[in-house]
């Protein structure tokens, strides 16, 4: 009697620091050429993102601004829609490895389970 064992593999991916990570020109073109964002909506986006500094303080002690030149605007509701945007040809990528994405935010899952 021959008996079979089937193994499924998943990985778990956290993507969080991604969010720091998403480069505006990219994020920009994207939102353009593939959900059709033009015009006044693709320019109020590109004010959102671009011209952002930040700075750290520690007390009465204030850190050198910096100019940002990636990363979403976290603690927003436009924030995790834009990257989830943003990285959504993951999908297709995970896929044409043969693998099952599962994609929440800024974790990933990625299922296999091989076919006997």
């Amino acid at each position: 009697m021959i008996t079979y064992v089937q193994l499924a593999a998943l990985t778990l991916l956290d993507l969080s620091v991604a969010f720091d990570t998403v480069d505006y020109e990219i994020l920009l073109q994207r939102l353009e050429t593939i959900y059709g964002i033009s015009d006044v909506a693709h320019r109020w986006f590109r004010s959102y993102l671009l011209g952002r500094s930040q700075y750290v303080r520690i007390g009465t002690s204030y850190f050198s601004v910096i100019d940002l030149l990636c990363g979403v605007p976290q603690g927003s509701v436009v924030g995790p829609v834009l990257f989830i945007l943003y990285t959504a040809g993951l999908i297709s990528l995970i896929e044409s490895h043969g693998l099952t994405p599962h994609l929440y935010a800024d974790d990933v899952g990625l299922w296999l389970v091989p076919c006997l």
